[in-house]
């Protein structure tokens, strides 16, 4: 429905004048967005000031970028209305991305998580380029039924366009159909959703917690299994007590014979860190990596900034912890280490949980790797270097859930791991040249 969606107000806009036309694009957001009023006041609690800004800033962005728009169809401009706005929103997006706490949390691209073939150009462009081609196709749209421009331009138009977008297409479909051959992987995923006042409990609710855990390990694991991600935060546990922690789950890790990677809180003398810890399948604890990006005003922990890359015999393994791969710098730092899975504790807000676990899906297009990620109160994913899902499941409340997959764990060094955001500052460029060409021009006119 997004590539459909913003066509009636940008063909309709050149036919009202400006304030209603901005009244128009800001009304129709900000009804569109109404969706997310009881994620945002019920499931997080944001406190009212916040929640308006929430709603009001967005949907006058899309206010000002119809007017953008407005302002070419007007005059004309075919093919400029039709950039106009894809290089407008993906520089809204960029900048939001680079200033906010969140990152990429919000961002439309990941509406598309489900039409893999459209998805692949994040390969070469970053997600930058899924939110250019769905709105570049929506310009035109609304370019050509707002009656602008003379036929021999509205037919180049459509041609152009509609090649631009069989090529995103095609290229989707060649990459999705020559994975490389690679090692399979086996793993299990396992999380258990209990409530928040468990886990802001005793240490000894958390150790009680943590066994039954390991006892899962012990008992269910499928044969074969390679590596084990269990969620973030499972429990607090002091300094004086991860000796013991540690002990459970080496002993846990040498019964099953697979590696595991478990979440929780470590608290020390310096601070409380958010911190993932990977036992061998020996036994032997051989990393730790403690969150990077803490999520503001719900974590108290201090950051970590070290990443972890562990050789393995079949693949390079990397950690990550949730919100950590809402930002896409640490995993191009990853695919540069040659890391080709990243097993990732997590956990959600429940109502969130499919757009998160697709957030870390994308960075996995991005970035040439396979992800195994495990969420509380959220979804236990494991995907592919081209997003396919390979198992997934919704975790439960007071009981076990667990899902077991094999994936391919092929090494891929993507073009965009390679170049970073180069689109994404292309699409500044081109937005800065458009803005100033229409100053200019009306400049000029006066």
């Amino acid at each position: 429905m997004l590539w459909l969606a913003p066509v009636p107000v940008l063909a309709i806009a050149p036919r009202l004048s400006t304030s209603a036309a901005f009244l128009l694009g800001s009304g129709a957001w900000l009804l569109g967005e109404l969706n997310e009023w009881n994620y945002v006041r019920h499931e997080i609690e944001m406190p009212w000031q916040i929640v308006i800004l929430y709603f009001v800033i967005p949907a006058a962005i899309f206010g000002l970028g119809v007017l953008f728009v407005r302002s070419f169809l007007r005059r004309g401009w075919l093919f400029m209305a039709a950039l106009a706005f894809p290089v407008y929103w993906v520089t809204c997006e960029y900048l939001t991305a680079i200033a906010s706490p969140h990152s990429t949390w919000g961002n439309l691209a990941y509406t598309q998580m489900n039409f893999l073939p459209v998805i692949q150009v994040a390969s070469v462009t970053g997600l930058w380029g899924i939110s250019f081609v769905v709105f570049l196709f929506a310009g035109a749209v609304a370019a050509l039924l707002s009656g602008a421009g003379k036929p021999w331009p509205r037919r180049v138009l459509a041609i152009t366009v509609g090649l631009i977008v069989c090529a995103v297409v095609g290229y989707g479909e060649w990459r999705l159909q020559s994975n490389p051959s690679a090692e399979r992987l086996t793993v299990t995923l396992i999380a258990k959703d209990v409530p928040m006042s468990l886990y802001l409990g005793s240490e000894e609710q958390a150790l009680e917690l943590l066994r039954e855990y390991a006892d899962q390990v012990r008992g269910l694991t499928p044969a074969g299994t390679q590596a084990i991600v269990m969620p973030e935060k499972i429990g607090r546990i002091s300094e004086s007590t991860l000796p013991e922690v540690d002990a459970l789950f080496s002993s846990a890790a040498t019964a099953s014979r697979s590696a595991i990677v478990l979440g929780l809180v470590r608290k020390t003398p310096a601070g409380a860190f958010n911190s993932s810890r990977l036992y061998s399948a020996d036994g032997k604890l051989e990393a730790n990596y403690d969150k990077h990006h803490l999520l503001p005003g719900v974590e108290p922990e201090k950051p970590g900034y070290k990443r972890v890359v562990l050789d393995q015999s079949a693949a390079r393994w990397g950690l990550q912890i949730c919100n950590d791969m809402d930002f896409p710098k640490p995993s191009r730092e990853y695919a540069g280490d040659g890391a080709s899975l990243l097993l990732v504790p997590a956990s959600e807000f429940t109502h969130g949980r499919w757009l998160h676990a697709r957030m870390a899906v994308m960075a996995a297009v991005e970035n040439g790797f396979a992800l195994a990620r495990s969420a509380r109160n959220g979804l236990l994913t494991l995907s592919d270097n081209r997003g396919r899902i390979i198992a997934e499941a919704t975790t439960v409340s007071g009981r076990f859930a667990s899902v077991t997959g094999k994936v391919s764990v092929a090494r891929e060094e993507t073009f965009y791991a390679q170049t970073s955001d180069w689109f994404a500052w292309l699409c500044v460029v081109m937005f800065i040249m458009l803005l100033a060409y229409l100053l200019f021009t009306r400049s000029s006119a006066r």
